[in-house]
């Protein structure tokens, strides 16, 4: 097949080719030979040939990433429509940095009010944290709005997402922060709850887990559980949960999970006044318990519908305990 030259010019006289057609289909042919190769994308300052062309740059596979047209004013390209755009993660403790390839002509493109940046971070923060985007200013990295990171919002080696909302970068994705450094999750259940003065604390609570309720102690015993706050709670309570099916003395029961809940306050010696308290209850910087007295043979209740003093099948019932921090 005689060479098509893809340079400006004319093609060989129709007289080489059998037909128009021979001659269309050899050109067409010649074109997909000259773009068989892959595509490439060469990242620097150098203005390119056309300024009003738009550029469209490819990842390592071929697909399309971003469209760019080089910026005279800036001398460098400006991202015109992007994905997540993605950039090497880096910098100190708390202080992050992100590097683009092209790198940002200038701060205003740097730091576009709805620029979203993808990047990995290199380490775990401590508290309030920075980001800067090709060395440009550092911009603080908030997350739900204004509000400062706390200590592991962005873990290491953590992908994070931030979009500049026009003065700072919000972190999209941060992560689990738990609380107070003394609230340590174990078999038991423990919870977290906000305090609106100021809004900025956390107070951590436990509730006794199903599998952790415990059979009522007999004359002379007690029961203890361990809340896991490490400090003595605000408030508390221990109790009976009813976790018989047919329920008893009137309350109803769900079994395992428990049902009806009575607190220790309400628990009666059977046979006397509704004053004649027999159980003791306490609590400390670790445990929740419950005592009771060596001499109660039966406890009772009042009766959920009549009120009158009731002793309860004790085997129905288990013993649990809640606190909030």
């Amino acid at each position: 097949m005689p060479e098509i030259n893809l340079t400006a010019g004319t093609l060989p006289p129709p007289a080489c080719y059998a037909s128009e057609q021979e001659r269309l289909e050899a050109y067409a042919a010649a074109l997909i030979a000259q773009f068989n190769a892959p595509a490439e994308w060469a990242a620097n300052a150098v203005a390119p040939f056309d300024l009003a062309l738009y550029w469209l740059r490819l990842d390592a596979s071929n697909s399309p990433v971003e469209v760019l047209k080089y910026n005279t004013a800036a001398a460098g390209w400006a991202r015109l429509t992007t994905q997540f755009t993605y950039g090497i993660g880096g910098g100190a403790l708390n202080a992050y940095t992100l590097t683009l390839t092209p790198p940002s002509p200038s701060i205003n493109q740097a730091y576009r009010t709805g620029v979203a940046y993808a990047f990995e971070a290199a380490a775990a923060n401590t508290g309030a944290s920075t980001l800067s985007v090709d060395g440009f200013t550092a911009k603080a990295i908030t997350k739900f709005g204004t509000t400062a990171l706390a200590a592991n919002d962005i873990v290491n080696g953590q992908m994070c997402v931030v979009v500049y909302d026009g003065t700072r970068f919000q972190l999209l994705n941060p992560g689990l922060n738990i609380g107070p450094s003394a609230f340590t999750p174990g078999t038991d259940r423990q919870f977290l709850r906000t305090n609106s003065t100021p809004a900025t604390v956390w107070e951590s609570g436990y509730i006794t887990p199903v599998a952790n309720y415990q059979a009522i102690p007999a004359a002379g015993a007690s029961v203890t559980f361990s809340h896991g706050l490490g400090v003595d709670p605000l408030t508390w309570d221990i109790g009976i949960i009813c976790t018989d099916a047919g329920g008893d003395a009137g309350y109803a029961g769900v079994n395992p999970a428990g049902g009806d809940y009575i607190s220790v306050g309400s628990i009666l010696r059977s046979g006397l006044s509704e004053s004649d308290l027999r159980v003791t209850s306490y609590s400390n910087t670790t445990t929740i318990g419950l005592v009771r007295s060596d001499q109660v043979a039966g406890l009772a209740v009042n009766h959920k519908t009549t009120g009158v003093l009731t002793v309860i099948t004790e085997a129905k019932w288990k013993v649990m305990a809640r606190a909030i921090r």
